[in-house]
């Protein structure tokens, strides 16, 4: 998806993003889910679910995690095959466990 108009704000982005939020299958479900029928549908689009958890970590305390979900959010919008954003995503965050396992 272009962006051809100004962000500012979150919620602009997403109001953006929505056209293509609203193909991917059970993403808008899971958005309204309550814990009890969360798990079965999460299981039941797992593509869903893990836009939803890119979504939710957008922003982030730090920088480098928020990062690798803007990519991943950035690449769904774009188009890209989620199951492929997702091989990629989880390279990233195996770099990132390694490069972080022993923070305090």
């Amino acid at each position: 998806m272009a962006v051809t108009a100004s962000i500012h704000t979150l919620q602009d982005y997403l109001d953006q993003a929505a056209p293509v939020l609203s193909e991917i299958p059970g993403l808008s479900q899971l958005m309204r889910a309550d814990g009890n029928s969360y798990d079965v549908l999460a299981g039941k689009y797992p593509d869903a679910a893990f836009t939803l958890m890119v979504m939710n970590n957008l922003f982030h305390h730090d920088c480098e995690f928020s990062q690798i979900h803007q990519q991943a959010f950035s690449a769904i919008i774009d188009g890209g095959d989620i199951p492929s954003v997702r091989r990629r995503y989880d390279l990233c965050m195996d770099a990132y466990w390694q490069k972080h396992l022993w923070d305090d």
